[in-house]
């Protein structure tokens, strides 16, 4: 994710002498949710849920590409803009599966991933795949907050008892939400936080976006062991 697990190792420079470079806030935070993922839904039915390590494994990857590439051409736009790519497929992806139980969802969804591929294109045309497409993922953020608030509200208007509590969906839309709609909301102050130093090398965004991270992954890492939980229960 852009300024979500990924894009943020671009605030700063990294010491090409030192293998700690890839060990940051957001190479940590996605790991660990990585290897919570593996243990928790490894051997789940849904293929959707089990989609996720897929998706983590690719974060790790782009955010592991994104600093070696970073500390060797200082542009590493074209990995994150492959990987918004992926972040929007498998977005909208569970995005589908949450909706599917409560409407017919297909319109919705194709309607997003059309705007997305309209978005998209539009901007490489425009300036090309060395600079990052920004409209596209500022556009998508939104597109995710009205998605997780439209998941609340078939929520709260179904008649079934849920407990939240040990909600996998819940969770797992918890951290979306929070995580686009701040970011959201940050993208129009990050002109003028980048312009203030915390450290000599690391400025204000660099640690808002990193908390929003460790939000992120620890909503989501909760969500997998709820999906863990319900599993076990629903066998036994």
């Amino acid at each position: 994710m852009e300024k979500s697990a990924l894009r943020t190792a671009q605030v700063h420079h990294y010491d090409n002498r030192f293998m700690w470079q890839y060990f940051t806030v957001n190479t940590l935070a996605e790991t660990l949710c990585f290897v919570i993922a593996i243990v928790c839904l490894a051997k789940d039915k849904s293929l959707i849920w089990q989609s996720m390590i897929i998706y983590l494994l690719a974060t790790c990857i782009a955010e592991i590409l994104g600093i070696l590439v970073l500390t060797t051409t200082k542009n590493n736009n074209w990995v994150y803009n492959i990987f918004l790519v992926f972040e929007t497929g498998f977005n909208n992806l569970m995005f589908f599966y949450l909706f599917s139980k409560y409407i017919k969802s297909k319109p919705l969804i194709i309607s997003g991933l059309a705007l997305f591929s309209t978005l998209y294109l539009l901007g490489l045309n425009d300036h090309g795949f060395m600079l990052y497409n920004d409209n596209t993922y500022a556009v998508m953020s939104i597109v995710y907050v009205f998605y997780s608030l439209y998941y609340y509200y078939l929520l709260i208007k179904d008649e079934h008892y849920l407990k939240i509590s040990h909600s996998p969906e819940f969770w797992w839309v918890a951290g979306t939400l929070f995580f686009y709609f701040a970011n959201t909301t940050c993208n129009l102050y990050e002109k003028k936080f980048e312009h203030i130093m915390i450290t000599s090398t690391k400025n204000l965004t660099y640690f808002i976006f990193a908390g929003l991270n460790i939000i992120l992954y620890s909503l989501w890492s909760y969500s997998f062991i709820c999906r863990r939980w319900e599993t076990t229960m629903s066998k036994n």
